[in-house]
């Protein structure tokens, strides 16, 4: 029964970000694949296994061109497949080492705003589980294999969150400014879990590795003041007296300033070996989420340029290889932020036609028969 269901509107929505996310699994698996490639054996399989997703993907994408419905249990098989092929190529190439867990935040993000909570809930941990059992191989420590999984269980979290406000919560209005207040007032749910997730990240990451009580006290810092301005937002939110609008962009700018507190602070391996960088995934999701186009897309490359001056200004780039896996990081943050802005436009899009359709529909039935 459930092979014949289709999709119903919110569930259609959300196939447009897993067919882009999608897109940008197999552009960027053929930059992996072809940049500095593997072994012969390792290459072939790499490129058939995307080379398989491209065709499936484009098969979905006509079915959304042609406005033809999708079956809801090809929907779920064609994401779980999604998470089976990352974590093929992640396994291919070594476990834990491998750059390419990366495309696990995308295709979580697009399964988050898409499936209701309860199918939603299913496929992220699935996700979350496969990439700790991928990750486990050949990790350095187990925290780092933690602090991915719980980047991205919080994308799962936040994008979830979000469907359910936009269901639930959030009405269209015919005023684009009212639209905004909405967003703002309900919306920053998205950045105060995001928050929460650097929080408890910061904190694993400084208690588990810190060796003397100073860099105990200096690296702890930044996820003090985090958590004190979290619960200062979140506290505002449960009274329904949220932030506005810059008070919310201003809490966010600072969430990226402590991430990078907490890259300069850590006490392993610097530059792209070092691990907070998984916290940026969620943080620039939710912008995206929350605000219009032109904010969301200006924090996101802030995200990026702070990333790559950490890196840079820290380790540098060594080689090839460096480069490639540099690169890959980038695209994927800012596929954070463009598949959040993305869904924000595909909402707002349906809210003001449903608006239309219902101003529309009472004129249409009183109107007369007119005489042919």
């Amino acid at each position: 029964m459930l092979m014949r269901t289709l999709l119903p509107t919110e569930l259609a929505r959300g196939q447009t970000v897993i067919v882009y996310a999608r897109w940008l699994l197999v552009l960027v698996g053929l930059l992996v694949a072809v940049w500095n490639p593997d072994s012969l054996p390792q290459l072939r399989i790499q490129v058939g296994v995307i080379l398989l997703v491209a065709i499936a993907n484009f098969v979905m994408h006509a079915q959304i061109l042609r406005r033809r419905p999708t079956i809801q249990g090809v929907a779920y098989a064609a994401s779980l497949g999604d998470l089976l092929v990352i974590s093929l190529l992640v396994a291919s190439q070594g476990g834990f080492g491998s750059n390419t867990f990366v495309f696990y935040f995308p295709a979580v993000l697009a399964i988050a705003v898409t499936f209701p909570t309860l199918q939603a809930a299913g496929l992220s941990i699935i996700a979350v589980c496969l990439a700790f059992l991928v990750g486990t191989f050949g990790a350095r420590n187990a925290e780092e294999v933690v602090l991915r999984t719980l980047a991205i269980g919080a994308v799962a979290v936040i994008g979830n969150a979000y469907w359910r406000l936009h269901r639930d919560r959030i009405r269209p209005s015919s005023s684009p400014v009212k639209e905004d207040a909405q967003d703002i007032f309900w919306g920053q749910v998205a950045t105060l879990w995001a928050r929460w997730a650097v929080i408890v990240g910061g904190a694993l990451l400084v208690l588990s590795r810190a060796v003397t009580t100073s860099e105990l006290a200096v690296g702890i810092m930044p996820v003090v003041i985090l958590l004190v301005i979290n619960f200062y937002l979140h506290g505002r939110y449960l009274m329904e007296r949220p932030a506005n609008s810059l008070l919310t962009l201003i809490a966010s700018a600072l969430d990226l300033t402590l991430v990078a507190g907490l890259f300069l602070t850590w006490s392993g391996p610097s530059g792209l070996a070092n691990p907070s960088f998984v916290l940026l995934y969620p943080l620039v999701f939710a912008v995206g989420l929350v605000f219009p186009p032109r904010l969301s897309w200006a924090m996101t490359a802030g995200g990026l340029l702070l990333y790559a001056v950490l890196v840079l200004t820290t380790s540098g780039v060594g080689g090839q290889g460096d480069l490639k896996m540099l690169v890959v990081r980038l695209v994927t943050l800012a596929a954070m932020g463009g598949l959040g802005s993305m869904y924000w436009r595909i909402v707002r899009r349906e809210s003001r036609t449903q608006l239309t359709d219902e101003a529309t529909s009472p004129q249409l039935a009183w109107q007369p028969a007119s005489a042919s």
